[in-house]
């Protein structure tokens, strides 16, 4: 089988650009698990499958334009482009929440931390677009360094615009995801001269938590409530950096123990711990929010317990991190010296992270 190589190791002035289709043959794609059909709706070629990722064989892209033809009758599912993909399970995915359409929340943007894509973690990276209700949608994504622009059918500006690709990928795999049966069609990428990566602002904000050791992950039960005060012995910590906006997406440093379909994800948590020093007694307020449930103890009380997970409260609750800070808080009562914060936090789908700060 010839491969679709694209590689962008040329000057700018030797570069031509070339679109370059990927047939929907099954010889050039990698289906995985998945039990994809190869069928023609409507004269597109396409593949037709359930759930889960498949990706094109061959394919290295890096800075460019992708396009592919999304059908949104009869399936009307969630399905959209993973771009970027390593083989470590990390990759961008721009999808297309076709029930969802007339929504904010109809079209969204996810990095993928070891095939775990934490959407409740990016409320600020989601478009409202109204779907049609028949037929085909078409997506055309711009990759350029670190950023992304999503255009859809005729649309002459983009519905959606990333200023800074979480994974931090410069190149990789392109492939489709789907939650849901669907069906895509006409996959084409036009590769580019490569871009400078564009300077990404570090958010200013006194308090704010830039840092925290975090210990391994283990498995707790779903329906867990309570979890004790951990014993030090048992628990290795390692020290890991925020993003530049203070979030902390724990599927960064550990991978789910199972994260195959949602009814059979495990429910995974790690300790974070942060040492904090006051010179006398005193309270400091603690701004925080985070995804799905977290514990706080502070010098070995249970100070904290909230839940946060999809659903908990609804069909309409989602659970989503709000990084302004104007919800959750709550008060330490530092003594004088060494105090440590210890924050469990599980989660078993959607959103396994942390952003807060102390003032």
């Amino acid at each position: 089988m010839r491969k679709i190589i694209f590689t962008f190791l040329f000057f700018a002035s030797l570069f031509k650009a070339t679109a370059q289709k990927v047939p929907m043959q099954p010889a050039n794609w990698d289906i995985g698990k998945q039990a994809a059909a190869f069928t023609t709706r409507d004269g597109k070629d396409g593949i037709k499958f359930e759930r889960g990722i498949v990706w094109a064989k061959g394919v290295d892209f890096a800075d460019g334009i992708i396009e592919a033809d999304l059908s949104v009758y009869p399936e009307r599912s969630f399905g959209g482009i993973c771009f970027r993909g390593d083989e470590g399970g990390n990759s961008e995915v721009i999808y297309l929440r076709v029930p969802l359409s007339g929504r904010d929340d109809a079209i969204q943007y996810v990095p993928s931390f070891n095939k775990e894509a934490n959407w409740q973690l990016y409320p600020e990276h989601q478009a409202n677009y109204t779907f049609p209700q028949t037929g085909w949608v078409h997506m055309k994504i711009v990759l350029r360094g670190n950023t992304a622009q999503l255009f859809m059918d005729t649309v002459s500006k983009p519905v959606l615009t990333i200023a800074n690709l979480r994974t931090h990928n410069r190149s990789g795999k392109i492939g489709f995801t789907c939650l849901g049966e669907e069906t895509f069609a006409n996959l084409t990428c036009t590769p580019i001269p490569p871009s400078a990566t564009t300077p990404v602002s570090v958010r200013k904000e006194d308090g704010l938590i830039t840092q925290y050791q975090i210990s391994q992950s283990d498995t707790i039960g779903k329906q867990t409530k309570e979890v004790p005060y951990p014993s030090s012995a048992r628990l290795t910590w390692k020290t890991v950096p925020t993003d530049e906006d203070g979030l902390l997406d724990i599927s960064k440093y550990y991978a789910k123990q199972n994260a195959e379909t949602y009814q059979s994800r495990s429910n995974d948590m790690v300790w974070l711990k942060q040492e904090l020093i006051a010179d006398e007694p005193v309270t400091k307020k603690m701004n925080f929010d985070f995804s799905n449930q977290v514990w706080v103890f502070l010098n070995g009380q249970i100070l904290y317990h909230g839940d946060h997970s999809f659903f908990l409260k609804g069909t309409f609750f989602i659970g989503s991190i709000e990084k302004k800070f104007i919800s959750d808080a709550i008060y330490l009562p530092l003594k004088k010296g060494n105090n440590e914060l210890l924050i469990a936090i599980s989660a078993v789908a959607n959103g396994w992270g942390i952003i807060s700060k102390i003032q």
